[in-house]
């Protein structure tokens, strides 16, 4: 897979917030034929939707919308002998239920029992709480030596953030929702320091990467990053030839081999966009709105030493929220998170891990990044990084032919 933003556009499927984006525009019947259950969705979240029930329920677009074997084109308006009318039956479901809250005392999606299955699994088995859960356990219910069974429902340890939210990562309880944390300009004015420092900065211009990522399915794919401002360049060397993503700070576009440049529109440009972040450590309070600061204990991987963390979250547009963790010892970012509220009550989470941490022209870069959403999970491992390099702006532009 390309990266985040290439894989799902790949793979066909796109990813918390605390509400969806009202309507702007016109609704789904209004654009699309054969609108039965979804008559009250705004027409431009339609592809966001069909993408996450992609991801929640792990069926692809021919499960239920008619494809053309020979053009491979889709008829979405055509239905399937059976499958989109037990979609419709499920998404009625879900409405039913969400309409009735104050009945029921929940909030579901789509993914709250599909959990990205075509069949739900249904209720796991228990696992061993980890040493931090006990300790969390314990000091919920008095403090050290404290004994009794783990409260039921959304607080149990492990279980999601209460409204619906997803847990944020592996992220120990405090992560959104635990003790506020330090001011948050000073949380942000030390990571700048940390990067070098404001004057090295602003001195930045271009930014090329360069290195090897590996895949989910454990391929090893040699990639060049380009990044000027707030336009970006993405570059995978495929076993089938050169496949590319770019943002000229306006539209996406992606090429895949010696096919033509296609466009990229709607969540998937969404997607692209928040690859580009050259000029992200300056632009902070011009970016989000509402920043909230918090303490986090996170644990980024399995095994891995549990740190502390200044969690800084914020909003940047409707319906998304993101949430950024750095080190509270170094200051530097080890993990942005980023939750789109979809229709029907279901997020979509991707979440963006650094490490290795080297200097680069007086500036502190990360050399390890691993990229993880619904659908793609690619290992970043940099081998070179060069900084104001001259880069023609026709990089960015979408390719002519």
């Amino acid at each position: 897979m390309l990266s985040l933003a290439a894989g799902v556009i790949r793979a066909q499927q796109p990813p918390a917030a605390q509400q969806s984006a009202a309507p702007t525009g016109p609704l789904a019947p209004e654009k699309y034929k054969n609108i039965q259950v979804l008559k009250d969705v705004p027409a431009d979240q339609v592809d966001l939707l069909m993408r996450y029930f992609t991801a929640a329920t792990g069926f692809q677009c021919q499960t239920c919308h008619v494809r053309d074997q020979a053009t491979g084109v889709f008829r979405y308006e055509e239905d399937t002998q059976r499958a989109k009318a037990t979609a419709r039956s499920m998404i009625k479901m879900v409405q039913s239920v969400n309409a009735n809250r104050d009945q029921f005392g929940v909030n579901i999606n789509c993914a709250t029992c599909h959990q990205g299955r075509n069949r739900p699994a249904g209720l796991t088995p228990a696992l061993m709480m980890t040493p931090d859960q006990l300790a969390e356990l314990a000091a919920r219910q008095g403090g050290p030596g404290a004994t009794g069974a783990p409260p039921q429902g959304p607080a149990r340890a492990g279980g999601p953030p209460a409204g619906g939210a997803p847990p944020a990562g592996n992220a120990q309880p405090g992560a959104g929702r635990g003790n506020a944390g330090p001011p948050i300009d000073d949380v942000l004015n030390k990571y700048v320091e940390a990067l070098g420092g404001r004057a090295a900065l602003e001195k930045l211009r271009t930014r090329v990467i360069t290195g090897t990522y590996v895949t989910r399915a454990n391929m090893s794919i040699p990639f060049t990053i380009e990044e000027k401002g707030a336009k970006y360049r993405e570059t995978s060397q495929l076993p089938n030839g050169a496949q590319i993503i770019g943002f000229d700070g306006q539209s996406g576009w992606l090429l895949a081999g010696a096919n033509t440049a296609t466009d990229i529109e709607g969540f998937p440009l969404r997607l692209l966009t928040r690859l580009a972040d050259l000029t992200r450590a300056l632009t902070f309070k011009e970016r989000y709105q509402n920043l909230q600061s918090t303490t986090a204990r996170l644990t980024l991987s399995a095994g891995a030493t549990p740190i502390d963390t200044n969690m800084v979250q914020g909003a940047p547009s409707a319906g998304v929220t993101e949430r950024f963790y750095f080190d509270a010892g170094t200051g530097l970012l080890v993990r942005r998170q980023i939750i789109t509220r979809t229709p029907l009550n279901g997020s979509l989470t991707e979440t963006f891990d650094y490490g290795m941490y080297r200097a680069v022209n007086g500036v502190q870069m990360a050399h390890t990044i691993k990229r993880n959403n619904w659908a793609v999970l690619d290992t970043f491992t940099v081998t070179d990084i060069k900084t104001n390099t001259p880069i023609d702006d026709s990089r960015f532009g979408k390719p002519k032919g």
